[in-house]
């Protein structure tokens, strides 16, 4: 039985729910309930897409991705971690940690009227401890309907201290990125991963008229991404998360990225929410850590 079968036969009692196989042979959970669709491939636990009931997409994924077993899939949310961005001490190890690459289990399916709830686990292997030497349960759960609540717990399961750090690494949708403002983020400081990773100071929202890639450090956790031109908002609000991401490649990096149209920078932006840098955790044996997204939009 093909992943694909096994996942069939497990949503068989939900309905709204089927299973595809994408062309390079990574299954996707397609939800399609009360209005709302939705997209999720196990890889990763990623969700893909995500449409409230009446409301455009309020997630971002390239015409050109690739949706191929063991490779990230460039739109959605990906789960960066357990490090983010290259390995501390070794760059031979994969960008942005495993858990992306990684399948993970289906663990619970809840349906309401409006809603539906989806979970995925992921726990350690020889293959993650070949790469990171430590036990480890990771739990991801979306809760669709109007907005989009993510839940996400990491558990240490082994005996030593562990040390980490994540992002949920999310891609939104916008008219035009040179039209597109974040508030939310005015006095906190920043890493420019572009300037030789120096320290800076944000000062008032943030804009875009070049390539972005900044990392802010004891960030709020609550920010407004303003589409102007479309006339719309997109408000993020995290919990167990002190770190954000801010991120557009502009022109040279978009057109050096095999999966992603040249010109595609124009509609998107990462605010990614999570612990980074400075905000990097160390968790003690058994000792667990938990965080919360939740994305809606609204015009304005």
């Amino acid at each position: 039985m093909t992943e694909a079968d096994a996942l069939r036969a497990q949503l068989e009692p939900y309905p709204g729910f089927s299973v595809i196989d994408s062309a390079d042979g990574l299954p996707i959970i397609v939800i399609e309930h009360a209005g709302l669709r939705a997209s999720i491939t196990p890889q990763g636990a990623q969700l893909l897409e995500f449409q409230p009931a009446g409301q455009p997409p309020l997630l971002w994924c390239s015409a050109q991705a690739r949706y191929q077993p063991g490779k990230a899939v460039r739109g959605g949310i990906p789960l960066c971690w357990p490090w983010f961005g290259p390995h501390p001490g070794d760059a031979t190890q994969p960008a942005h940690g495993f858990a992306r690459v990684l399948p993970w289990q289906l663990a619970q399916v809840e349906v309401a009227a409006d809603s539906v709830s989806v979970a995925f686990v992921l726990r350690d292997s020889a293959v993650c401890r070949a790469i990171w030497p430590h036990a480890f349960e990771l739990s991801l759960c979306y809760r669709l309907g109007r907005e989009l609540q993510l839940d996400f717990s990491v558990t240490n399961r082994g005996t030593t201290p562990a040390g980490m750090s994540y992002a949920l690494h999310s891609y939104f949708p916008v008219s035009d990125i040179a039209d597109t403002a974040v508030d939310g983020l005015d006095g906190v400081s920043y890493i420019d991963q572009l300037d030789a990773m120096a320290r800076k100071l944000q000062h008032g929202a943030v804009r875009f008229a070049d390539e972005v890639d900044r990392m802010y450090v004891g960030a709020g956790g609550d920010y407004l991404i303003h589409d102007q031109a479309g006339g719309r908002r997109i408000h993020l609000q995290a919990h167990g998360c002190a770190s954000a991401v801010v991120w557009n490649p502009w022109i040279d990096k978009a057109r050096r990225l095999a999966d992603m149209g040249d010109d595609e920078y124009r509609q998107m932006l990462c605010v990614e929410c999570g612990n980074v840098a400075d905000d990097t955790l160390m968790l003690a044996p058994g000792a667990s850590h938990h965080a919360r997204l939740a994305i809606s939009g609204a015009a304005g």
